[in-house]
C-alpha cells in the first residue's frame, strides 16, 4: 500500500474513533474539556475589559456613566486609607452610593491624560463561570505626586460577557508629593486618539 494510501487510512479510522466518542448527539469529554476551557478564557478577557473600561474612563474623561457602569447595581466598594479623607476608610453600598466618589473624572470632559497603572494582574475566573477574583498592583502619577497601592475584588457575570465588581477594595498603600517639579506635557484633547480615548473593548465574536 503507498504511504498515501496509509495517511488516508489513517484519517479514516481517527475521524471513526472521534464519531465513536460521540454519545447520543453529545462531544467526547476531551471536546468538552476544552469548550470549558475556551469559556473560561474568554471569560478572562471579558474581566479584563470591564477592568480596563474603569481605568480608561477615568483617565479620558469618558463620562461618569461609563465608570460607574464597570460596578454592579448591589455593589460594594471599600476604599480604606483614602488620601482626600485624611486616611479615613470610605465603605459604600450600591452603585447610588458609589456615585459621587467618581464625580470629578468625568467633570474634565474627554482627553488623553492618564494617570492610572496596574500591574501584577491576576484573574481567576471561577469554574461555574459566575464570578472572577481579581487582583492587581496600582500607581497613580499626577502633577506633584505618585501614590499606590492594591486594588482586591470579586466581579460578578451578568450575562452575555458583561462582568462588574460585585465587591471592590481600594487599598492606598504608599505615596509622596514634591514641591519641586516642572510640568512638562499637559493633557491633550481625546482627538489625538484613534480610539477617542476608550479602551480596545473585548468582542468575543
Amino acid at each position: 500500500m503507498t504511504k498515501f494510501g496509509l495517511s488516508a487510512m489513517t484519517v479514516v479510522i481517527f475521524m471513526g474513533a472521534v464519531g465513536l466518542g460521540c454519545t447520543n448527539g453529545q462531544p467526547p469529554e476531551e471536546l468538552q474539556e476544552l469548550r470549558e476551557r475556551i469559556a473560561r478564557l474568554e471569560a478572562k478577557e471579558a474581566v479584563l475589559s470591564t477592568f480596563n473600561q474603569y481605568l480608561y474612563s477615568m483617565d479620558s474623561g469618558l463620562g461618569h456613566d461609563q465608570i460607574l457602569a464597570v460596578f454592579c447595581e448591589d455593589a460594594i466598594l471599600d476604599v480604606p486609607n483614602f488620601p482626600g479623607a485624611g486616611g479615613d476608610d470610605l465603605h459604600f453600598e450600591g452603585r447610588d452610593d458609589i456615585a459621587p466618589l467618581y464625580e470629578n473624572y468625568s467633570a474634565r470632559g474627554p482627553r488623553i491624560g492618564g494617570g492610572h497603572h496596574t500591574s501584577n494582574l491576576a484573574v481567576n475566573v471561577h469554574q461555574d463561570l459566575a464570578k472572577a477574583d481579581v487582583t492587581a498592583y496600582f500607581m497613580t502619577s499626577g502633577a506633584g505626586g505618585v501614590q499606590g497601592g492594591r486594588y482586591e475584588g470579586v466581579m460578578r457575570n451578568e450575562g452575555e460577557q458583561k462582568w462588574c465588581w460585585e465587591a471592590f477594595t481600594i487599598t492606598s498603600a504608599w505615596g509622596f508629593r514634591s514641591k519641586d517639579y516642572t510640568i512638562i506635557s499637559e493633557p491633550v484633547s481625546a482627538d489625538y486618539s484613534p480610539n477617542g480615548g476608550h479602551h480596545a473593548a473585548y468582542q468575543p465574536r
